[in-house]
């Protein structure tokens, strides 16, 4: 989430939640196994993916 309007917060395990009006999308991902690692890069990767087709 980058920029003044994007708002939502991250959640137990590597999930999350937000949305941009900006852009007029909205993300939220959970999984049923949740991690307790600080390098899970799961939620990132999906997030970088969808800022790259919004480019």
């Amino acid at each position: 989430m980058a920029g003044p309007q994007p708002f939502g917060h991250a959640g137990r395990g590597g999930s999350l939640g937000f949305a941009d009006p900006e852009h007029g999308v909205a993300f939220g991902y959970v999984m049923n196994h949740i991690v307790e690692d600080p390098d899970d890069v799961r939620a990132t990767s999906l997030v970088e993916a969808m800022r790259k087709s919004l480019a």
